[in-house]
């Protein structure tokens, strides 16, 4: 009796540390910025996305080793696709998430062939966005600066399926345990 008591205190156990190891995925955003190009705090404009990972460690801290993804307007910087555009670069120059506190820092330009129309954007969270275009129309850019009054939140992770197969997996063979535990009895 003992002997299956720990049989299944066991797979339970393989059961959550399997999907505690999966990764996960939360979606943020940023809202509310000071607009160096009107001089003013804007408390709608946003700067969004989400990332996928899990603390393979165990230190408390996702660094950029143990992401899979780091999306920002669409763009991946953890594996920078590319979204089709000639000429494109981008880069993931920091990443850590650890306490409710997410820090990163990324940049992205692109042009056509030819050179004629440019644009790029460099976001270093808790300081700065910067953008701009070059075009045959001008120049033009613009830094959003994070302050005091800028919001953050982020959703609770949402596991893989996966994590979800495992755990799944997991109540099955406890269910199958409890079931011969039934019939020998």
């Amino acid at each position: 009796m003992k002997s299956k008591i720990l049989a299944i205190f066991a797979a339970s156990l393989m059961c959550s540390t399997a999907a505690h190891a999966a990764d996960q995925t939360w979606t943020f955003s940023f809202t509310g910025f000071y607009n160096d190009a009107t001089q003013s705090f804007d408390n709608t404009y946003s700067i969004g996305g989400a990332f996928t990972g899990s603390d393979r460690n165990a230190d408390g801290t996702i660094d950029s080793g143990e992401i899979s993804s780091f999306v920002v307007d669409g763009v991946d910087y953890a594996n920078c696709s590319n979204p089709g555009i000639p000429y494109f670069h981008c880069g993931l120059s920091a990443f850590s998430y650890a306490h409710g506190a997410l820090n990163f820092g990324t940049s992205m330009s692109s042009s056509d062939p030819e050179g004629i129309v440019s644009r790029g954007q460099e976001i270093t969270s808790g300081v700065q966005e910067y953008r701009y275009l070059n075009a045959p129309s001008g120049w033009s850019d613009n830094t959003m600066h994070w302050t005091a009054d800028t919001r953050f939140d982020l959703t609770s992770p949402v596991p893989e399926a996966d994590t979800y197969a495992m755990l799944l997996a997991g109540f099955a063979g406890l269910g199958v345990l409890a079931r011969r535990r039934r019939n020998a009895a």
